[in-house]
């Protein structure tokens, strides 16, 4: 038995307790040692000191060949030596960090006041009044901190700022703001919000700024805010909001109004002129446009858009929309997409989503992967209808007095039609169900197409849909043939609309 070896591995763990206790008690007696920052720092010596222990029995086992020489490393050993090296690293990489970098070190994307959780907040605040030409422009740029801007009949901009500080003690605190310098100076021809939070301690980061300005309603402004939102209203003039991390909020402005985003939500009301939204970020409204309203990016929230006069545009990595007059309203999420009023044309490309549109009378061109549709319209159609589905149901709700031309076609699925003329044909057999021919005297060309789905063409008022009703216990299904026929899908539409998957 190698009693040497075992006993070589007992005193190299027995040195390493010694020594770190050491650490501690020397602490104890000397608060200015910091034990962790030690450990944190040295801690590579104890796989030196592990390493030279195992030279060491390797040596004293060549010293003595009768004996049965150890392993260099046992499975659990090498375990042991990859636990050292992970913890090791990351003790190093946020003790050794300022606190304000720990989540950076381990990768992890917090708020910048992480770091500050342990110290005091103090709040100063101050006021700058400054004298503008008649139509000012305006650039504000802030690192943390909200910015609010207000139109108003005046000559000056009226800046409020409110400084909040987290700092160890109020005399830190009130060190910091004496130093915080916050003005607005005119440059190329525009009103500049500066400041010198570079030049505070750790670049200012303990630092939030939260700004109110007045301005007049003539002012352009080009606002970034990298930690906060913002809020603008009451402008005439061009607007450009950056907010990477916060919500904007922008009312009652003439003039363009153009938003970049990374993080929050976007509301843009009452705007006479054009809007555009690019990033990404969580829910987005637009309402009440005069003209465009254009949305580029991937937002993960729900998508609002009511009374744009002219063309909403949105593009997604999913979703290619385009509409002309929307008068109602159109709410899109990740699995559904529900419209009303709209009286231009629509183009829509997307993936998986069940869509409902009702009020429509214009165009309507649809393409979708999986999902179900359903259209709605109490004005006779004049335009053509096309909806294009890989999988999922298509229902068509049509009034009484009418004149189309379908050709409607469901791959191994089934359709059913309720009106009924010399000119149109409704097959249900066969592995591709179809309607096709003319009503009344013609008219817009309908174009349906799906599979695995029923296609029904309603007429309105035929199939009411059902009033709301307190839960009841199942009724018996009615009897159903014992098979269907040669070609026809068992899947069916209930009328009146769809079961929707938000």
């Amino acid at each position: 038995m190698n009693v040497y070896g075992y006993r070589r591995g007992s005193i190299f763990w027995a040195l390493t307790l010694i020594a770190v206790g050491t650490i501690f008690l020397y602490h104890n007696f000397n608060p200015v040692v910091r034990p962790w920052h030690i450990i944190a720092k040295f801690w590579p010596i104890l796989i030196i000191f592990w390493g030279l222990s195992k030279l060491m029995d390797y040596v004293q086992a060549q010293a003595h060949p009768e004996t049965v020489p150890p392993p260099l490393f046992t499975a659990s050993e090498v375990i042991l030596l990859i636990l050292i090296l992970l913890l090791g690293s990351l003790l190093s990489r946020i003790v050794l960090r300022p606190w304000q970098e720990w989540p950076a070190a381990m990768g992890i994307e917090v708020d910048d006041d992480f770091g500050d959780l342990f110290l005091d907040t103090y709040t100063y605040t101050q006021t700058l009044p400054a004298t503008v030409k008649p139509q000012p422009g305006l650039l504000v740029v802030v690192r943390r901190g909200d910015v609010e801007i207000r139109g108003a009949d005046q000559t000056t901009v009226e800046a409020v700022v409110k400084k909040t500080i987290r700092a160890p003690n109020e005399t830190a605190a009130k060190e910091i703001s004496e130093k915080l310098k916050v003005e607005i100076v005119e440059q190329a021809g525009r009103n500049l919000l500066q400041t010198n939070l570079d030049s505070l301690p750790e670049g200012g980061r303990n630092v939030r700024l939260d700004i109110t300005l007045r301005v007049p309603k003539t002012t352009s402004a080009e606002i970034t805010a990298e930690h906060g939102g913002i809020v603008l209203e009451g402008l005439y003039g061009d607007q450009i909001l950056t907010a990477r991390r916060g919500d904007v909020r922008v009312a009652k402005v003439e003039g363009l109004v153009r938003v970049h985003k990374a993080r929050g939500s976007t509301v843009v009301q009452e705007v006479k002129g054009n809007v555009e939204v690019d990033g990404r970020g969580d829910d987005v409204e637009i309402a009440g446009v005069t003209g465009i309203a254009a949305v580029n990016g991937d937002f993960s929230g729900s998508m609002q858009f009511r009374n744009v006069a002219q063309t909403l545009r949105f593009a997604s990595s999913r979703t290619d929309l385009t509409v002309q007059k929307l008068t109602g309203r159109l709410n899109m999420e990740l699995g559904s997409l529900d419209a009303t009023g709209i009286d231009g044309p629509l183009d829509l490309s997307t993936k998986q989503k069940d869509i409902t549109l009702e009020d429509f009378k214009h165009s309507v061109k649809i393409t979708n992967t999986n999902g179900d549709v359903r259209l709605w319209t109490a004005v006779a159609p004049t335009q053509p209808v096309d909806v294009t589905l890989e999988k999922g149901g298509i229902e068509l709700t049509l009034p009484t007095a009418c004149n189309f031309q379908i050709d409607a076609k469901s791959r191994h699925g089934a359709v059913d039609c309720d009106f009924a003329a010399p000119g149109l044909v409704l097959s249900k057999v066969g592995e591709a169900p179809s309607i096709t021919g003319t009503y009344g005297k013609g008219g817009p060309t309908i174009r349906l197409s799906t599979s695995y789905g029923t296609i029904r063409i309603n007429r309105q008022g035929l199939h009411p849909p059902a009033a709301p009703k307190p839960p009841a216990p199942a009724a018996p299904s009615p009897p159903r043939p014992a098979s269907p026929p040669e070609g026809e899908s068992q899947t069916s539409l209930r009328p009146g609309g769809f079961n929707r998957a938000v």
